[in-house]
């Protein structure tokens, strides 16, 4: 059965009440195990495309700040709809799982749990969407899996003849959706004529660490950047037992938001290795030993608070990465309309993080955008001191998922 619309009219009030996850405390309503088995695969995906794209996107000297996650749900949702090869290199990519009913309740299973992990003490919101040209040919079968297992909503607009008011709505969503802190993530341009349909996905967390950092111990000192230069930064100080771990290359120290259901991860290269250096051997097999191996230690903890954002456009760097066909004429989303008719055109990610001595704040958005296709200091104590470039992952405690990910080169504001 095909349909030509998905919605009645949209209203601008409608427009900013889109999704709101209602989040309840995790303890208190403890997943089943095939819930727990379903969602550990996704997240185990979510992890390896994780560190495949830090590995492409991460330039020497530069921060960075993205959300694989973001990236993966807006991608799972697109996925949903391929088909053929297309289908196939997707899920080589993303490592997604090739039966795509499994697959869809599988990652349904993830965003139902990551979402109830946040408590009292820490706000999480998980928003997806779709906006779907109004006079369009669309199969009811997509948009049901869509809304059922992504917990999205459809927006009927139109893109033909009010493009740019769509893209303000869209930006709005999404400003709303990240608590203020995204505000224009698709710039004049992005959506043409051609444009049938952006998915969209909003990430927005905010915790408390679980012992705040006193900011009267907050001291200025010398952060050493990858090119030999030092910058003045502002170092959080305190001493703590805390969970660690190091070998030859990296240290590596995990601190808990005050909800104990996510954590931090800051990993820091040893002397002599630069965070690219590390990257050649960091992967998602050596982060699940690392996370296992990790021991509650003694430890002399400095930490520069930092504020990173970054805005990029996937739709360069996935084709090098292997999902070349979706971008291509020869797409196959017959999934969404029942024919060969669209491809994906540009994804745009946008982040943001501030890391300070009261806890973390941070947003991400993700935007698919298809279109028709064209015709045709103590001695007994460990020390960890990141006055150098290091990596950070903020994750969730239970499958240790990787929410955000990104690299403190400078942490000088507006610093590269």
């Amino acid at each position: 059965m095909k349909r030509t619309g998905i919605l009645t009219a949209v209203t601008a009030l409608s427009i900013l009440i889109v999704i709101s996850c209602t989040h309840r405390a995790y303890k208190e309503e403890r997943p089943g195990s095939e819930q727990l088995l379903e969602a550990g695969a996704a997240a185990r995906a979510n992890n390896n495309f994780a560190f495949d794209l830090m590995g492409n996107i991460a330039k020497d000297g530069e921060n960075l700040i993205f959300s694989p996650f973001s990236i993966s749900t807006a991608m799972a949702m697109t996925y949903a709809g391929a088909r053929g090869l297309t289908s196939e290199e997707m899920a080589d990519v993303l490592y997604f799982k090739r039966e795509l009913d499994d697959f869809n309740r599988a990652y349904g299973s993830y965003l139902d749990l990551v979402s109830k992990m946040a408590g009292e003490d820490l706000s999480l919101n998980l928003a997806n969407s779709i906006w779907a040209q109004q006079d369009y040919t669309f199969l009811d079968s997509y948009f049901e899996t869509i809304e059922k297992y992504y917990n999205s909503t459809s927006f009927l607009v139109d893109f033909v003849n009010n493009r740019e008011n769509v893209r303000l709505q869209i930006n709005d969503w999404v400003y709303n959706e990240t608590e203020e802190k995204i505000s224009d993530l698709l710039e004049p341009g992005v959506l043409t004529t051609d444009t049938r349909m952006v998915l969209a996905n909003a990430i927005h967390f905010k915790g408390s660490w679980l012992k705040e950092f006193d900011k009267d111990r907050t001291t200025e000192g010398d952060f050493f950047t990858a090119n030999d230069r030092s910058v003045k930064a502002d170092f959080m100080n305190r001493n703590d037992t805390i969970p660690y771990y190091e070998d030859d290359i990296l240290q590596a120290i995990s601190l808990p938001y005050a909800d104990g259901g996510f954590s931090m991860l800051f990993v820091l290269p040893a002397e002599g290795f630069s965070t690219t250096d590390l990257l050649q051997d960091f992967n998602a097999d050596y982060f699940k030993e690392l996370l296992s191996n990790m021991e509650k230690t003694e430890t002399s903890i400095h930490i520069p608070v930092f504020e990173i954002e970054n805005k990029m456009e996937l739709d360069r760097v996935l084709p090098e990465m292997g999902i070349r066909q979706a971008f291509s004429n020869n797409a196959d989303f017959s999934g969404i309309t029942g024919s060969l008719d669209l491809k994906i055109d540009k994804i745009i990610h946008q982040a943001i993080i501030e890391v300070s001595e009261e806890g973390t704040e941070a947003a991400a958005a993700t935007a698919v955008v298809i279109i028709r296709k064209s015709l045709l200091e103590n001695d007994s104590r460990k020390v960890f001191r990141a006055n150098r470039p290091f990596l950070y992952f903020l994750i969730d405690n239970e499958l240790n998922s990787i929410l955000f990910a990104g690299i403190t080169s400078n942490p000088a504001k507006g610093g590269n």
